[in-house]
């Protein structure tokens, strides 16, 4: 008895220890934790939001939140047009989360009438110009 309870334990230790993440985050936490302390720095964690979410949709590992974060940082640069394609994007993935990405999209889509922005389609393109991924 004593033996097979060592033995159940062994095996639940290891299989956990073991665990590969459902999400690929991609060093997410870091990211936002130094964006958090230097928020002037916004360029950096835009562009490593765009690279988890080209690296977790290869592995089609995308967390959940990473399309709306991403959205929202174009929305906050006046970027309406973009920002309502990766609430789509959020929205369609995470169907929990649809009363919020519709209430974004129809701020984003409300502040893109007001702001007159006439942006020629919503591309799916990192929000600097630098290269990602260097």
């Amino acid at each position: 008895m004593f033996t097979r309870l060592i033995v159940i334990m062994a095996v639940a230790s290891f299989t956990t220890g073991c665990a590969q993440s459902r999400y690929l985050w991609n060093g997410y936490d870091d990211r936002l934790y130094n964006y958090y302390k230097n928020p002037a720095e916004t360029e950096p964690f835009i562009e490593g939001l765009y690279e988890t979410i080209l690296k977790s949709e290869a592995e089609n590992r995308v967390p959940p939140g990473i399309y709306a974060e991403y959205g929202y940082m174009l929305y906050e640069r006046g970027k309406f047009s973009e920002a309502i394609v990766w609430y789509n994007k959020e929205r369609d993935k995470w169907p929990e989360s649809r009363l919020l990405m519709d209430k974004m999209i129809s701020l984003a889509v409300n502040r893109k009438g007001k702001s007159g922005s006439k942006t020629q389609g919503a591309s799916q393109v990192p929000a600097s110009t630098s290269q990602v991924g260097k």
